[in-house]
């Protein structure tokens, strides 16, 4: 046996539900107009914990939803325990839809294109389209998303959980869609604008990201992803280069992240943003919106929302350096000012730590749960 190689194992998501909890996860693919979205769906089956309604949870810039599968102390996909946020949501009894954008390109190769038989991709390499950008995502993927889960959820309202780009589309489809179905909105260190020396980091979370999924590659299968030095090398990195360098001290605070939450994140999570993608931030951050008309409309927009029965909550981190606080407080004054107890500031928290820091647990997950079944009363 070669040196290193790993028994594969079953498959997380294909186990026998646990007690006390019984979740599971079943894998949702959303097809329409020759186009598919991947979702994951993680709920219980236990028959004593009641439906509590949909939940999307989209993720950030640069990362998949699996980000909501780790747990505090960086453990990534399991179903047996509630230390995940997700988990945390289905063991209370949120019906929870994880959705993977479509950029997201490591986690297509890495397991649907391997797993899912029922997806268009399945067995073929994944390739993002070199034009996906911004508008796909607002305009077709979360619409699309939500109108699937209301159909399989079988309600006519959802919750959305949007964390950095995920809360960013969220304000722009509620903008464009004012009447919608989602009810209850989330949003974790999403801002309404974007420190620019955020997109001088891309390319090279870009090219980690590429050259980390060259085992990804379908083709290559269990021999690539046994055998290529890239993901082992970061398993085998020093603590303090994980945590203590120039790049990470940008994206989080290091005193208040888990050296294996950093290493689960470069290995499972991260993924390259398409260049369309970038393009896009790249324009919006040097020029804003296209013209001041459309900037006026998105706000006016925005700011009806105060006279609809939706309801929001704002979460930031103190040290966020990509999402600055100024830049939530923004979001939160224009969409949704006159709620007292809707901003949640986080202290110590950058970034990244902000949804999988040693306190988000405390801080962001069990709030978040909290304020969710209080409006689901």
């Amino acid at each position: 046996m070669f040196p290193g190689w790993r028994k594969k194992r079953s498959l997380v998501d294909k186990s026998s539900p646990k007690s006390p909890f019984y979740l599971v996860g079943d894998d949702l693919f959303v097809k329409k107009d020759g186009r598919e979205i991947f979702l994951k769906y993680i709920h219980s089956v236990s028959g004593e914990i009641p439906n509590l309604g949909p939940v999307v949870m989209s993720p950030g810039v640069c990362s998949n939803a699996n980000l909501f599968r780790m747990d505090e102390s960086g453990g990534c996909l399991s179903l047996d325990h509630n230390r995940s946020f997700a988990n945390l949501l289905a063991s209370e009894g949120f019906q929870v839809y994880l959705y993977h954008p479509g950029f997201t390109d490591r986690v297509h190769n890495r397991y649907v294109s391997r797993h899912c038989k029922e997806s268009i991709h399945y067995r073929k390499r994944y390739r993002v389209p070199a034009e996906f950008g911004y508008k796909d995502l607002v305009e077709f993927e979360v619409p699309t998303v939500i109108d699937f889960v209301c159909r399989h959820s079988g309600k006519q309202k959802i919750n959305w959980i949007g964390y950095s780009l995920g809360g960013m589309i969220a304000y722009s489809f509620l903008s464009k869609y004012r009447t919608n179905p989602m009810k209850n909105l989330i949003t974790i260190g999403a801002p309404m604008s974007l420190n620019q020396l955020f997109f001088r980091f891309v390319p090279f979370i870009n090219f980690a990201s590429k050259s980390l999924g060259f085992e990804e590659d379908a083709l290559l299968g269990n021999i690539a992803q046994n055998l290529v030095p890239l993901t082992r090398g970061i398993r085998a990195l020093p603590n303090w280069i994980v945590r203590f360098n120039l790049l990470t001290s940008f994206l989080c605070n290091p005193l208040n992240i888990s050296n294996h939450t950093v290493k689960t994140i470069l290995g499972q999570i991260v993924e390259p943003m398409p260049k369309e993608l970038e393009r896009f931030f790249s324009r919006f951050i040097q020029q804003g919106y296209s013209s001041s008309e459309k900037f006026v409309v998105y706000l006016e927009n925005l700011r009806k929302l105060k006279e609809t029965r939706k309801r929001f909550l704002f979460f930031y981190g103190a040290n966020d350096m990509i999402a600055t606080p100024e830049s939530v407080f923004l979001a939160r004054e224009t969409i949704s000012p006159g709620d007292p107890d809707n901003l949640v500031g986080v202290p110590a928290a950058g970034h990244i730590d902000l949804i999988l820091g040693k306190n988000a647990f405390e801080n962001v997950w069990k709030p978040s749960l909290e304020w969710l079944k209080l409006q689901s009363r």
